[in-house]
């Protein structure tokens, strides 16, 4: 048996036939092959992979099984398993019918899985799962050269691998302008980083400029101003402590006399503190 055509118009909608007397597999009778055959037909695919499951360990050899399972699993939406029990229903060792209905179902399958991770808008993902079911549309086309549906799908899966491509180039476009963008962001905030941090540098540098020039004028003012003020102290004590007459006229005696180890500085020493003479002339 073999799913409804997946056609360009239904965008990958799967159907089931109405009946399942066109796909079953088994020859001979087997019990749990015809249950799940009903089942099958009454769209409970739960319980048909049940009896599936059981012919399958009764005949581990029939190929068809495997494909009936492969086909309740895809009824089911369960992609993976569905994949391995078809692959197996492929095997060489399989009737053509059979090896041409597991291939096709495999390829319907790959593009279920490819529409769904477009739809997440995981390209690459999606184009790899397209690539997938166009090579298993091709291998049921090899078996079964007269196939329209599988035909028909292969055009549609290429079709999406090269419409999946494009939306992955414009993907990476944009991811590389908004790294760019970021980039660019960063390193503006890295310059004005750079730019306020040399800032701040000059500014403290300033004002430790300002301040030693501040330091190194209080200490020039004040090492002028101290022997400045000593000195003038000492002019003021000596010029206000005029010398007496007598004192005078003994120096200048001294003078005619030869005496020359009396200077006026001994003279001014020894009188200082003394209280000025009053003036008689």
């Amino acid at each position: 048996m073999r799913l409804a055509a997946w056609c360009l118009c239904c965008a990958a909608t799967l159907a089931l036939p109405a009946s399942a007397s066109a796909w079953s597999p088994l020859r001979g009778e087997n019990s749990n092959a015809k249950r799940g055959n009903a089942l099958m037909a009454q769209e409970q695919y739960g319980p048909a992979l049940e009896a599936y499951d059981e012919a399958a360990r009764e005949l581990p050899d029939a190929r068809a099984v495997q494909l009936n399972r492969g086909l309740a699993l895809l009824a089911q939406d369960l992609g993976e398993q569905a994949k391995e029990a078809l692959l197996a229903g492929a095997d060489p060792a399989a009737s053509p019918s059979t090896r041409a209905d597991a291939y096709y179902n495999l390829g319907i399958a790959y593009a279920r899985q490819g529409d769904a991770v477009a739809q997440q808008e995981e390209y690459e993902q999606a184009s790899a799962q397209f690539r997938e079911a166009a090579d298993a549309f091709k291998r049921a086309l090899r078996v079964r050269p007269g196939d329209r549906n599988a035909a028909w799908n292969l055009e549609y899966a290429m079709k999406r691998i090269r419409e999946e491509e494009e939306k992955q180039q414009e993907q990476q476009q944009e991811q590389d302008q908004q790294q760019d963008q970021d980039q660019g962001q960063d390193q503006q905030k890295d310059q004005q980083q750079d730019q306020q941090q040399d800032q701040q540098q000059d500014q403290e540098q300033g004002q430790q400029q300002d301040q030693d020039q501040e330091q190194g004028q209080e200490d020039g003012d004040e090492n002028e101003d101290a022997p400045q003020n000593e000195q003038g102290e000492a002019r003021g004590q000596e010029e206000a402590q005029p010398i007496p007459r007598d004192e005078v006229q003994r120096f200048l005696d001294a003078l005619e006399q030869g005496e020359e180890n009396l200077p006026l500085q001994r003279a001014r020493r020894r009188n200082a503190g003394r209280p000025p003479p009053e003036k008689d002339w």
